[in-house]
């Protein structure tokens, strides 16, 4: 939800995009012009990042008005692709019945996808929440529309309270910003505490100590857009590193500084970003980024982001991992033949 009386039109939100011209000066006016609801043509060439909610020093949630606004706009999507999107995440009926645990994992759609990344100890004995009954929806985000994400969210924490559990640890950071970002915006309440993904892995390595081995490597971390919504747990990853003997390289396209994937493949043949936007240039000084700061390995903890860019690193001369598996190698496990290069 954009908070107007928290907005004092800086400019700060759009000076500071990567993807569109503005200056401070500039972006004061246009989005002054957004909240009065004048032409905003500029609209068409956001990418969708979330990034000006994170960059907005007042917490005015600038992006939350921005895809409303995408929204009224009708065409920022293709709507025969938006609808099949919506139809192949709907979720009809009951979720299946778990064993009741105080605590549990959700893990969204991503075994269907990369069923590799959620193997091994770090799963052992974890009761997981698989399927469409729990997906956030936070992916129509990316495409301009914000009813769907909104309309579906109540369903989607009544399906995970249903597990019975007190606390849902969520790998996918799609899902954790839902409902730690979103759905108090929306006035809905959580019968659970959310845990990231994050946290669940540094307090697994605490307690294991004795069985991990240092890595000694350096890394780049591709941070996901879904992380906009909520900042403050990069303190997890960086104690994660820390346990596993990771050195994150203090590259310019981190943090707050983080460029988009720029997602192409939402499913089998289907562009999300179908409008010609060209993000070639934005990958290609990423993944140079990563190199020229002496990466050994680019990790994700999103599954489209390393969909998207692990040929391109990998073509770098870069390794690539999902979170969960560069864990897995410091607590000695082998990783899936299953799993992409």
């Amino acid at each position: 939800m954009f908070h107007e009386d928290r907005c004092d039109f800086c400019g700060e939100c759009l000076a500071r995009c990567y993807y569109l011209d503005f200056d401070k000066e500039s972006g004061a006016k246009a989005f002054e012009r957004l909240v009065k609801g004048e032409d905003s043509k500029w609209l068409y060439d956001c990418v969708t990042c979330i990034a000006c909610n994170e960059y907005c020093p007042t917490d005015a949630r600038p992006f939350d008005l921005i895809i409303q606004k995408i929204e009224e706009l009708g065409d920022f999507t293709d709507p025969e692709l938006k609808a099949k999107m919506a139809g192949r995440f709907a979720s009809d009926g009951e979720p299946r019945p778990v064993e009741k645990k105080p605590t549990v994992m959700s893990a969204c759609v991503i075994g269907g996808n990369m069923p590799w990344a959620i193997e091994g100890q770090l799963f052992d004995d974890v009761t997981l929440l698989k399927g469409r009954h729990y997906f956030c929806n936070v992916l129509f985000a990316h495409m301009g529309d914000e009813s769907i994400m909104r309309d579906r969210m109540q369903a989607m924490v009544d399906n995970l309270a249903k597990s019975g559990a007190e606390e849902i640890v969520f790998i996918h950071d799609d899902c954790y910003a839902a409902v730690k970002g979103m759905a108090p915006e929306y006035g809905i309440e959580l019968p659970f505490r959310p845990v990231h993904f994050f946290e669940y892995l540094r307090d697994y390595l605490r307690d294991h100590q004795d069985k991990i081995t240092k890595l000694n490597m350096k890394v780049a971390y591709q941070r996901p857009c879904a992380s906009r919504y909520s900042p403050e747990k990069e303190h997890f990853l960086d104690e994660i590193f820390e346990l596993i003997g990771v050195e994150r390289v203090q590259r310019k396209y981190d943090g707050i500084n983080a460029i988009c994937c720029g997602v192409e493949v939402a499913g089998p043949n289907l562009k999300l970003f179908p409008r010609g936007k060209d993000f070639a240039p934005f990958r290609e000084k990423n993944i140079k980024d990563a190199k020229d700061h002496e990466a050994e390995a680019m990790v994700y903890l999103c599954p489209m982001c390393f969909a998207t860019l692990n040929s391109m690193v990998r073509d770098a001369g870069m390794s690539n991992y999902m979170i969960s598996d560069i864990c897995r190698l410091a607590l000695g496990e082998q990783l899936s033949e299953a799993k992409p290069s």
